[in-house]
């Protein structure tokens, strides 16, 4: 009786060693589990200007809009999810609370209409602040030219001119984009844990400054440039960014204080201008009044080309004579 116990013991082990063993196997032939998709953000430190993200730190403080497509197709697998910066990390947020969004298993059917489409990685897009200013109209996607979005600086019409008056851009809310093609779990664990998602600058400042050559009998009271863009198309791709500018208004600059050497106010704030090349120099016109002259007020102008790169600031820096007007820039650009 003793001998049968023994046997029915050693049975008993023997299957269980088997079923362990079997489990195991089996797990090593199950699918991957998904993974939890996690990002960080970046943006290049610059100089403030506008209501621009200038460093991480302000970044931080807005809500991010990201998409997802996979890879090299227009199909969307996430679509407007936002990402909050919490404590001390990005993650996704439903408005009170973290929510998580996972890596798709490799190999899945995405599209039910082509068996033959599975997954392979994703492209993110992200746009900066989540709620889009008003002056930023439309965005979209297409795999073959990237992530876009229109633009329409705000104007005004008088006497059938179309200008952009300064006051508008006091409110400007600088927007961001950001592309990064071709993701995987792999190259997000490649990257510490987070994928490195980096905005970049899509539009151009500029600004001016008084020369010392001017004198102190003068001061600038206004700025105004003729026929620039109202408004364009920008693309990024994640590597290369371009505008179409649309519309044509003068720009016109009255800093809170007139521009005088020997006072503090040497300089304007800045305003954004959409990127671009013009093909033929644009009249520059400075109104100033001469002290030395019982203040006497007359304009002076100049022809100027522009090629305005995005994430640039440009410094005009302006000799004013009664007769003349000298604009210089060629060492007064700087990466934004």
């Amino acid at each position: 009786m003793k001998r049968k116990i023994g046997y029915i013991g050693f049975f008993i082990l023997l299957t269980a060693a088997l079923t362990l063993l079997l489990v195991g196997c089996g797990r090593d032939r199950e699918p991957s589990r998904q993974t939890e998709i996690a990002m960080t953000t970046h943006v290049t430190d610059m100089i403030k200007r506008v209501h621009s993200i200038h460093n991480n730190t302000e970044l931080q403080r807005e809500d991010i809009r990201i998409d997802a497509y996979y890879h090299d197709t227009d199909s969307k697998y996430l679509d407007g999810v936002k990402l909050h910066y919490n404590t001390d990390a990005w993650v996704f947020w439903d408005g009170t609370k973290q929510v998580h969004y996972y890596w798709p298993i490799e190999g899945s059917v995405y599209d039910p209409t082509d068996a033959n489409i599975t997954v392979s990685s994703l492209d993110f897009v992200g746009f900066c602040p989540f709620e889009a200013p008003a002056y930023i109209t439309s965005t979209s996607y297409a795999h073959a030219s990237g992530a876009s979005f229109v633009a329409a600086l705000p104007t005004t019409t008088v006497d059938e001119v179309v200008y952009m008056p300064p006051a508008s851009q006091a409110s400007l809310q600088e927007y961001l984009i950001a592309v990064l093609n071709n993701q995987t779990y792999t190259t997000q664990t490649d990257a510490g844990g987070a994928l490195p998602l980096q905005f970049k600058h899509p539009f151009a400042l500029i600004k001016f400054t008084i020369a010392a050559a001017s004198g102190t009998h003068v001061q600038v009271d206004s700025i105004g440039i003729a026929e620039l863009y109202t408004g364009g198309t920008c693309s990024y791709d994640g590597t290369t960014m371009s505008w179409a500018g649309t519309g044509s208004g003068t720009m016109m600059i009255q800093p809170a204080h007139p521009l005088k050497v020997g006072t503090e106010y040497l300089a304007t704030d800045s305003v954004m201008v959409i990127p671009g090349s013009y093909v033929a120099p644009k009249t520059l016109t400075v109104w100033g009044t001469w002290d030395d002259w019982s203040n006497v007020s007359k304009d002076v102008s100049a022809e100027v080309a522009f090629n305005w790169q995005p994430g640039y600031i440009y410094t005009y820096n302006l000799t004013v004579t009664p007769t003349a007007l000298k604009v210089d820039v060629e060492q007064f650009t700087e990466q934004w």
